[in-house]
């Protein structure tokens, strides 16, 4: 009932906004405009010169799913039809770009409200700070990507959903959900063509529970350095996978990241007390720190892509044990049946032609820490084809993809063949 009635007063808002738009285009009061693009949804403008901009948009993603899994000695399949994606968009610009705020309901998540941050541009817009939940900077280059421009298409980390092999291996291992709440800082340098671009955030580390009540019990620290030495990424080209603008020059990125997860609370550090406790030497419940690296190249030109990303995690620690009684300590080989710990590498191409038609594939290997049986992070290797067809300046996308995954688990080794058919629209 809460989902339905954000989004009937969304729905209000917007409509409200539109008509008086309208009135006071009618009456020549304020220089405003109403338009619709394809694929980007509608933008209005309100006073002269377009001083306060409103973007709405919304997206719909529904899909089929065929799945195989054999273990061995045993077959099972299962078919499902899902809905995907299920949002609207509203963002706003004001105070001559100054100010900049952003919404993202999801009615396939546990809660409506997937993203909700203000920005604030100073030091002549070369650097922006930001409160809010978004997507964070401390992933993977394609883990920053809005969902509505993954190359696969399928249910969403986003939405909690039980597979998320629209991303694969390394980031169901590593990464989780991709937004957070706490406080970023961005800023943008440029050298004639190079254009670099550091940023840094302190977060809550418990991923999308920026609007939960449950108490913090540490913070995560981050930061994320980005090279552009060709220039600048049409739009928002340089986080996702297909070139779906087929960059007229040849671009390329490099990017770093790194993050300090002060007493994670989940095995990745985005959920809050999932885990099984974790004692310090007085017996009171604590848990390890969780850090991570990452690393990622992309290339693009004329509608051909490639990307490389690299991530490795693992935990510190001192004095910590797995019993209230201080006897048996936590150490880097069993805290692996705690923590996701381990590395991955993912490299990813893709190929758009001039009218939508995109083909892509990706390997990724996943390598534990620690090859036990108990071990949360298991050796893995995921293979993946797809094809898409972008229509109407991106509105309308239609994809298939196939993935198989090959888990080489300790305890029951499986093969899973996962075919996804999906529509995606957005208007």
């Amino acid at each position: 009932m809460k989902k339905i009635l954000i989004a009937f007063a969304t729905v209000i808002c917007i409509c409200n906004t539109a008509y008086a738009q309208l009135e006071d285009i009618q009456n020549k009061e304020v220089d405003s405009t109403l338009i619709y693009k394809n694929g980007e949804g509608v933008f209005i403008n309100i006073g002269k010169g377009g001083a306060n901009k409103f973007n709405v948009f919304t997206t719909i993603q529904s899909g089929i799913q065929f799945n195989t899994v054999d273990s061995g000695s045993n077959t099972s399949s299962t078919n499902r039809m899902s809905l995907n994606l299920a949002r609207i968009n509203l963002n706003f610009t004001g105070l001559k770009d100054k100010v900049q705020m952003g919404i993202i309901t999801d009615f396939t998540s546990t809660t409506p409200i997937l993203e909700g941050w203000v920005g604030f541009n100073f030091w002549a817009k070369r650097a922006k700070l930001i409160i809010g939940q978004r997507q964070t900077h401390t992933n993977n280059r394609l883990a920053m990507a809005d969902e509505r421009f993954a190359a696969f298409m399928s249910q969403t980390i986003a939405g909690n959903a039980t597979d998320g092999n629209v991303y694969g291996g390394l980031m169901q291992n590593f990464v989780g959900a991709t937004r957070e709440g706490g406080l970023f800082l961005e800023t943008n340098l440029s050298i004639k063509n190079l254009k670099i671009y550091p940023s840094l955030s302190i977060t809550t580390g418990e991923g999308q529970n920026f609007f939960d009540p449950t108490p913090n019990v540490g913070l995560k620290y981050g930061g994320r350095l980005d090279i552009l030495p060709l220039g600048n990424f049409i739009k928002n080209n340089a986080f996702i996978a297909h070139d779906i603008y087929r960059e007229a020059k040849p671009k390329l990125a490099f990017g770093v990241a790194a993050s300090f997860n002060a007493k994670a609370s989940s095995p990745i550090g985005s959920d809050n007390a999932t885990l099984v406790p974790i004692y310090n030497r007085a017996g009171l419940l604590t848990y390890a720190n969780y850090t991570k690296i990452v690393a990622d190249a992309m290339f693009k030109y004329k509608g051909f892509s490639l990307i490389g990303e690299y991530v490795n995690s693992a935990v510190t620690g001192k004095d910590l044990y797995t019993n209230i009684a201080g006897t048996k300590k936590l150490t880097t080989d069993t805290a692996s049946a705690y923590y996701n710990i381990g590395s991955a590498l993912n490299i990813q191409t893709a190929y758009v032609s001039k009218n939508g038609l995109a083909f892509d594939c990706r390997i990724t290997t996943v390598t534990p820490e620690f090859a036990n049986a108990t071990s949360k992070v298991q050796s893995q290797t995921w293979y993946g084809f797809g094809i898409n067809k972008y229509l109407k300046n991106n509105a309308i996308k239609v994809g298939l993809n196939v993935n198989y995954i090959n888990d080489k688990k300790i305890a029951l080794p499986t093969n899973k063949l996962s075919t996804n058919f999906a529509i995606q629209i957005t208007m």
